[in-house]
C-alpha cells in the first residue's frame, strides 16, 4: 500500500492533545497529505469506549480505516517510535482481513 492508496480511505485517528505519539503520527500524515479526522478520546467518552471495545486497549494513537479495522499508530521498537512502511503493511493486512 502507498500513501496515495491509504488516502483513498476514510481515516480517523484516535488520540489526545497530550500524547506525543499522536502528534508524531499526525505530523507524518500531514507530511504525506493524508486527509483524516482526529477523535479526541478525552473529549469524547463514547469514542474512548469504542476504542476500548474494538481494540481491548486504551493505548493511543489508533487509526480506524473505513469504520472498520483499527491499526496502532506507534512502533516502540522502531527508531523514532514509528515505521511508515510497517504501518502501511499493517493497514493493508487489516483491510485484507476485513
Amino acid at each position: 500500500m502507498t500513501w496515495t492508496e491509504f488516502n483513498e480511505h476514510d481515516i480517523k485517528v484516535y488520540s489526545t492533545m497530550w500524547c506525543p505519539d499522536c502528534r508524531r503520527l499526525e505530523h507524518v500524515f500531514d507530511n504525506r497529505d493524508v486527509s483524516y479526522e482526529v477523535i479526541d478520546i478525552d473529549k469524547d467518552p463514547a469514542a474512548a469506549e469504542h476504542l476500548k471495545a474494538t481494540t481491548n486497549r486504551t493505548a493511543i494513537p489508533f487509526v480506524e480505516v473505513d469504520g472498520g479495522p483499527m491499526i496502532r499508530g506507534w512502533h516502540t521498537d522502531r527508531p523514532g517510535g514509528f515505521d511508515e512502511e510497517l504501518f502501511l503493511e499493517e493497514v493493508e493486512q487489516a483491510l485484507a482481513k476485513a
